[in-house]
């Protein structure tokens, strides 16, 4: 909202030539008169003395009409545009105007503007640095894992008994195909019934962003949905599930580029309407108490 509201002190501004606010209480500026497309373009008609152009017939003709209709229609646009301007006094259609000026200004200057990395400055920079792990990556793994704790200190005989236990949920799930989170679990406390086991569904990681001893045994499962033997991690005795593959990837820059525009370029876009109201020298002030009153609106 804030941003929408300072574009459209900008286009206030733009529309009248004039550095000073413009009342919103006012319509258009003036009567708009279509334009030129270029030096060699011609005027096929009139309306009320305002032009209708040869380059409007062209652009219609192109999207399937003919040379009459075609002629037909950019007259009747010329019509619509001379009523709209009729009622520019409407609140309606200054509503309309104002709404439809900052949507050109945004799809112009902005959405076609902005294209490049380079256009973004530092932004693009920082922007790429927090979402290139998305796109390019190695390997990644999600599991699931039962695991029988051993607390730090255990004496040996708790240490043996927890290893014996994980041996046994690994025997029992070691020819199992398909497992998930929740079978996992199941099968592993029938193994072992009586047995606290601790179980958490972990999502992908890379090998590096996991515990040494866990990484390499679900590395080494050779199929999503099977299960490792039991091995030692730093919190216990585990048996782990590889649940979920993320493959490497390596995609050109160019790939990475268009991928992560469409959310830069949202992200960004406070920042160009702001640079845009202090090219301007725009100062918005706000009324905080009635910004209050809004939370009281039904």
């Amino acid at each position: 909202m804030r941003a929408l509201a300072i574009i459209g002190a900008v286009i206030a501004q733009i529309g009248c030539g004039s550095p000073r606010p413009v009342e919103t209480t006012q319509g258009p500026p003036a009567p708009l008169i279509a334009p030129r497309a270029s030096a060699d373009d011609v005027v096929v008609a009139s309306v009320n003395g305002k032009p209708v152009w040869g380059s409007c017939v062209t652009v219609q003709a192109a999207r399937g009409a003919n040379k009459q209709a075609a002629l037909a229609q950019c007259i009747d646009f010329e019509l619509l545009a001379q009523r709209a301007a009729a009622h520019a006094s409407d609140a309606d259609v200054r509503e309309a105007t104002h709404t439809a000026m900052v949507s050109e200004l945004v799809a112009q200057a902005y959405e076609a503007g902005y294209t490049q990395p380079a256009q973004f400055g530092a932004f693009w920079g920082a922007a790429y640095k927090k979402g290139i792990f998305h796109l390019r990556h190695e390997n990644y793994r999600a599991s699931s894992y039962v695991r029988i704790p051993v607390p730090a200190g255990a004496p040996p005989a708790a240490e043996a008994d927890a290893k014996a236990k994980a041996e046994t949920i690994a025997a029992a799930v070691a020819h199992e195909t398909g497992l998930m989170g929740p079978s996992l679990q199941e099968l592993a406390q029938a193994a072992v019934p009586g047995t606290k086991l601790d179980h958490q569904d972990v999502p992908a990681y890379r090998a590096g962003g996991l515990d040494e001893a866990y990484a390499k045994a679900l590395f080494a499962v050779k199929d999503i949905g099977r299960a490792s033997g039991a091995v030692r991690t730093q919190w216990g005795w585990d048996v782990i599930a590889w649940t979920d593959d993320v493959p490497t990837a390596d995609p050109p820059e160019a790939d990475v580029d268009a991928a992560l525009l469409p959310g830069i370029k949202v992200a960004y876009f406070g920042h160009w309407v702001d640079d845009l109201a202090k090219s301007l020298g725009v100062h918005v002030t706000l009324d905080n108490d009635n910004i209050a009153k809004l939370e009281d609106l039904p």
